[in-house]
């Protein structure tokens, strides 16, 4: 399947760096710190007397999760190096602004930074990151959090409420050129800095995801380093390279095109605290980018790289098996399928509903119908698949009324008869001609693997469609996206544990570019669920809610949906030790590289037996091949 994106808040790759410049670490100069006095009067309250305050926080009936769960395992030792193979060099490190959303800036932006509060993975209850403490006052209007005195930036100096106000600030300026991010944090009045450990946010509405969204959302930035920094200056500055964090990994260099480094932080302020002291064990992370899968499957099988998701369903039946790979048949190279709790991403050819000929629900509905995922499933992906239908597939929120479309060439083509575009009008070469006008369009490859692309050019060919294949990078793959420059297009998008659909189906996003409204959708009683969504504090509405929404959404065929599947599949050296899980419950195909980080080590004695067994070609202890642990938890 195509590449997922992050989060889904789509963003345009604007790729303009040199394909060899280097960029060092960008650890920050010592910045002077303002002190408190002059914090307080740029990020504290502006109505409040200090006795008012002051009663504030005596009133705050302060909460906390005291025994949040514990994963990370007890043998897991600090050291060594893991090495990721990816594709697609991000066109930004920031994890603020445009180009900042897609999975690559969420992976770095949870190894650099930290946000308030986290959930636990086993209960889903909240659970201490930089806030050791939190309060939601009972009419839900106010809430509050209390920054844990001991959290500091990769500097040592400490993160305080002022970081958050200043974090703020930056994301609703519309200079970072991002709508969705813009018109997201300005649901909230500016947060106030009752004092330098002490937060109060307020909601400008009555909505469930408010606390949940400041509390996990938010990625705390320096205060100091954004002071220093116009807007512009950090759009420009940090394009390629990484602002000091708080987080578990300092950013060390990258090379455009090549790779980004990071290194452990040896003063990271959690790295004592229970639940994160068997966390984050590598003391580098390197990702190494590809420009093809084929080059990067190459360089695992050398040994260059330490661990890939197999993408491609054919790999992974044929080519990366025992019988080919003696690594793999000897244990060296180990062989999951790691079932998960994740949301499953969706995929698939997407219109561009604003430009004809997709502005015509008969056209859309026609391509979706020649799309003949039987054959693609059974012939290229080897039955590893199962027909994706929804917009929210193997969810609570999955709609299993949702209209079905299946290949099928003679519905397609009535439907076109009834849009204008009759097979009586077939030019020589056998293409579809209305007003002189051949019935033409043009898909994107970027990333070498057509093989879905030639099934489908073919099948349209013979109802006189003509699909042209263009190759392109990924950056302007994604600027075509972003810029709404397609009629048709290929791409994956991730999905978040606790859906957010005002981004991608809200109307008000449709005819702005760098959103995630992509097909450019405008649908009254979707704009209102997408509103009444927002307000509705109990679960099983919300549930039923997105399940009509997943049924207009089906009805509008916005996209010609692929396929679905339930498990990750990853490959990777036997030199690592990792919990009985392997990969964590919620990250998933799009987030499978923070699992290895987080939960798994180096072992060197693991290690040394694995180059004595390659020496000797000697076999290992076989691994599971199927993991589902997290089915227990279900």
């Amino acid at each position: 399947m195509k590449k997922s994106l992050l989060c889904f808040l789509l963003i345009s790759f604007l790729f303009t760096i040199s394909c060899c410049e280097q960029k060092e670490t960008a650890q920050e100069k010592q910045i002077e710190i303002a002190n408190e006095e002059e914090l307080m009067e740029k990020y504290g309250p502006k109505d409040l007397t200090k006795e008012q305050v002051d009663s504030i926080t005596e009133s705050i009936e302060w909460e906390t999760n005291k025994n949040p769960s514990i994963l990370g395992s007890k043998e897991a030792q600090k050291g060594g190096t893991l090495i990721i193979g990816e594709t697609g060099y991000p066109a930004t490190l920031r994890p603020i602004g445009e180009n900042s959303s897609y999975v690559f800036n969420s992976i770095l932006q949870g190894l650099l930074y930290e946000t308030l509060l986290d959930l636990d993975p086993l209960t889903l209850e909240y659970k201490p990151l930089l806030a050791d403490k939190w309060f939601i006052s009972k009419d839900k209007t106010i809430y509050f959090y209390h920054i844990n005195s001991e959290a500091q930036w990769s500097d040592g100096s400490p993160v305080t409420t002022f970081d958050v106000v200043a974090t703020w600030d930056l994301l609703i300026d519309e200079s970072i050129r991002d709508p969705f991010q813009n018109d997201l944090w300005a649901k909230y009045e500016r947060p106030v800095a009752l004092s330098k450990n002490v937060l109060m946010i307020k909601p400008k509405t009555l909505e469930w995801r408010r606390f949940l969204d400041f509390s996990i959302n938010l990625f705390v930035l320096p205060e100091k380093a954004l002071r220093v920094n116009s807007v512009e200056q950090y759009m420009s500055d940090y394009n390629d390279k990484a602002m000091m964090g708080s987080g578990p990994y300092v950013f060390e260099k990258a090379e455009v095109n090549q790779f980004v480094t990071l290194k452990r932080n040896d003063s990271w302020w959690r790295k004592n605290i229970e639940d994160s002291r068997s966390l984050f064990n590598f003391d580098f992370l390197k990702f190494v980018f590809y420009t093809e899968e084929t080059i990067m499957d190459e360089k695992f099988k050398k040994g260059d790289i330490d661990v890939i998701y197999v993408r491609v369903a054919k790999k992974w039946v044929k080519d990366f098996t025992p019988e080919n790979i003696n690594a793999i048949k000897n244990n060296h190279i180990i062989k999951q399928k790691v079932y998960d709790d994740s949301p499953v991403s969706i995929s698939g050819y997407h219109f561009n509903m604003r430009k004809p000929p997709f502005d015509d629900k008969r056209v859309r509905k026609a391509f979706y119908h020649m799309l003949n995922r039987k054959e693609m499933m059974e012939k290229l992906f080897f039955n590893e698949y199962d027909y994706m239908d929804s917009y929210y597939p193997n969810s609570p929120y999955e709609n299993k009324n949702n209209v079905k479309i299946r290949y099928n060439p003679d519905e397609a083509i009535r439907l076109l008869e009834e849009a204008g575009y009759s097979q009586k009008n077939l030019n020589e070469e056998g293409y579809i001609e209305k007003n002189g006008e051949v019935l033409e369009l043009e898909l994107n490859d970027y990333d070498g693997d057509t093989r879905i692309e030639t099934i489908y050019q073919e099948d349209l060919k013979r109802i006189g469609i003509k699909l042209s294949i263009k190759k392109v990078t990924w950056a302007t793959h994604l600027r075509s996206l972003h810029n709404h420059d397609f009629r048709i297009l290929s791409i994956a998008f991730t999905r978040t544990l606790f859906p957010e659909p005002e981004s991608s189906y809200h109307s008000k996003y449709a005819d702005k570019k760098n959103t995630n409204n992509i097909w450019g959708l405008k649908n009254k009683r979707a704009d209102q669920i997408c509103e009444e969504y927002s307000k509705e504090f109990e679960i099983k509405n919300r549930i039923n809610l997105l399940q009509e929404l997943d049924s207009i959404l089906a009805s509008e065929y916005m996209m010609a949906m692929f396929w679905v599947s339930d498990n990750v599949r990853i490959l990777y050296w036997n030199k690592f030790g990792m919990p009985e899980f392997v990969l964590g419950r919620f990250e998933g195909s799009s987030y499978w590289q923070l699992s290895c980080i987080r939960y798994w080590w180096y072992d060197e004695k693991v290690d040394k037996r694995l180059k004595e067994a390659i020496e000797k070609d000697l076999p290992l202890p076989a691994k599971p091949a199927e993991v589902r642990y997290w089915e227990k938890y279900r």
